[in-house]
């Protein structure tokens, strides 16, 4: 029996590569997106270690830390506005990047779904077509023994 051929498989093989990149964007903007998290938490953790820090100091109320200490959580706050801002971007960007490989797979889904489809229909026709020819031998082998007899 001969092997299936599928006549588009360079088109499936096209939108293989073309889910492969949206994949790989996908990767690489969702990798920005918890780059952002991350520092966010970090700016976060900062602030809450320096309110642990600063309440477990002495009793003193020295100005220079003190304006140090409202300059270091003023950054970590900005920081933490800045963080979010891009974050926000970057997740609209994730959205529609997200929509592009959602459509190439499915894109590529359909194809698969076709070869599959055709795939099977092709060894039916191949399984009934190698059944007639054994019906066939085993038809004529019959008629041979029969004329022999």
């Amino acid at each position: 029996m001969k092997r299936f051929r599928f006549r588009l498989e360079q088109v499936l093989t096209l939108r293989k590569h073309v889910e492969r990149e949206w994949e790989l964007k996908l990767a690489a903007i969702t990798g920005k997106c918890l780059l952002l998290e991350n520092a966010i938490r970090r700016c976060e953790k900062g602030i809450l270690d320096s309110l642990d820090d600063r309440r477990a100091g002495e009793g003193a109320l020295d100005m220079t830390e003190f304006m140090q200490y409202e300059l270091f959580m003023a950054r970590l706050r900005q920081e933490i506005k800045e963080h979010r801002a891009a974050l926000v971007i970057r997740q609209r960007e994730r959205g529609e990047i997200q929509k592009g490989y959602l459509e190439a797979a499915k894109k590529r889904k359909v194809l698969d779904k076709l070869k599959e489809r055709r795939a099977a229909e092709y060894y039916l026709a191949a399984r009934r077509e190698e059944f007639n020819v054994m019906d066939e031998v085993n038809n004529a082998a019959l008629v041979r023994a029969k004329l022999v007899s």
